[in-house]
């Protein structure tokens, strides 16, 4: 099966991307989930990605935070089909000490894919000052280029 057959196969509902570091620097590793499958509202497939966050009873969903196209600040709108969270990665982008989430789409923009990059902070992640880029933002091919499939 070519890689082509295989993304185009995924149904968004079968697996999520996991990364695990400490986001906002008490000493716990918290958890990025990708859920690509995730509906929002009427938007079948949309996705999103949830941080949980660890805590020295361990991971317990207390604190919880989703985020996907639709929450204020996210560029970008929920469309069908999207599965934003498809790939994640928890890494710090910036430099600043908090750990970043980096969110992948590769069926974003029919199928030319994108990446999203929510900034750590103290109390977790936030979508303030978040942004998006697909393949010819670094000046690569882009129709078809499924940009943001592996992160890590």
């Amino acid at each position: 099966m070519s890689v082509d057959e295989r993304y185009e196969r995924f149904d968004g509902r079968s697996s999520s991307a996991v990364s695990v570091a400490d986001v906002n620097g008490d000493g716990f590793g918290d958890i990025a989930l990708g859920i690509p499958g995730e509906d929002i509202g009427d938007i079948t497939d949309a996705g999103s990605v949830a941080l949980v966050p660890g805590s020295a009873s361990g991971v317990t969903g207390a604190g919880t935070q989703t985020f996907h196209q639709d929450t204020a600040g996210v560029p970008g709108v929920a469309e069908n089909g999207d599965q934003f969270g498809a790939s994640s990665a928890l890494l710090d982008l910036d430099g600043d000490g908090h750990t970043d989430l980096a969110a992948g789409s590769p069926a974003e923009n029919s199928w030319n894919g994108a990446v999203w990059v929510l900034r750590g902070t103290a109390t977790g992640l936030t979508a303030t000052s978040s942004l998006a880029f697909g393949a010819g933002g670094p000046s690569a091919p882009a129709t078809g280029a499924r940009f943001g499939a592996l992160l890590r």
